[in-house]
């Protein structure tokens, strides 16, 4: 690996970190819910971002269902039980 490659790794390890913090200081404050509502929404806003940026389409109308079946299985459950323990 070189410098670059470390950098991009440590880079993800903070940011993934700092989203766990954030939901150990928020979820006292606005419930366990609402927490997991805006780390979803902060990450659904950067991915939108990232596509717009690299000019990626999303075919959100085709695959709806899939996508709420993996947003929920894979982000929302887990992450709210997180924020409620």
């Amino acid at each position: 690996m070189n410098r670059k490659d470390v950098s991009a790794l440590l880079l993800l390890a903070l940011i993934w970190g700092a989203s766990f913090l954030f939901m150990r200081i928020a979820s006292p404050v606005f419930g366990p819910v609402v927490t997991t509502e805006l780390r979803v929404a902060i990450a659904a806003a950067a991915l939108l971002l990232y596509a717009s940026l690299t000019r990626s389409r999303i075919e959100l109308r085709r695959h709806w269902k899939p996508f709420l079946l993996l947003g929920g299985l894979n982000a929302a459950l887990p992450f709210s039980l997180i924020c409620a323990a």
